[in-house]
């Protein structure tokens, strides 16, 4: 997978229009203004069975990936999911769901 697959998935997901809660100030009037070019973090999916594997950042919540929270992209499960950064460039899966808008709700 490359950015521009990831960033098509992306417009997929948005032109459903789901509905979302988000008290993080993300709707959907501004969220394409939180959307990031596409690129990779290693994340610890935080299950107890699996090695942290590289997910893609599709969204920030602040300017700075590692300040508040961001929504990945996990290829291998092709799932949704929220992430926090615990250090050295690493990040934490908080929830994994099955659409943007859910990770939006879980943010």
């Amino acid at each position: 997978m490359d950015s521009s697959t990831i960033k098509s998935l992306v417009e997929r997901e948005l032109q459903r229009e789901k509905p979302y809660v988000n008290y993080h100030g993300i709707s959907s009037a501004n969220i394409r203004s939180f959307l990031v070019e596409p690129f990779t973090v290693r994340t610890d999916p935080d299950d107890m069975e699996t090695q942290p594997r590289d997910m893609w950042v599709v969204l920030q919540e602040r300017d700075t990936p590692t300040e508040g929270y961001v929504i990945v992209y996990d290829p291998l499960k092709k799932t949704w999911g929220v992430a926090e950064h615990t250090g050295n460039n690493r990040y934490t899966l908080v929830i994994s769901v099955s659409s943007l808008s859910e990770a939006l709700d879980g943010m």
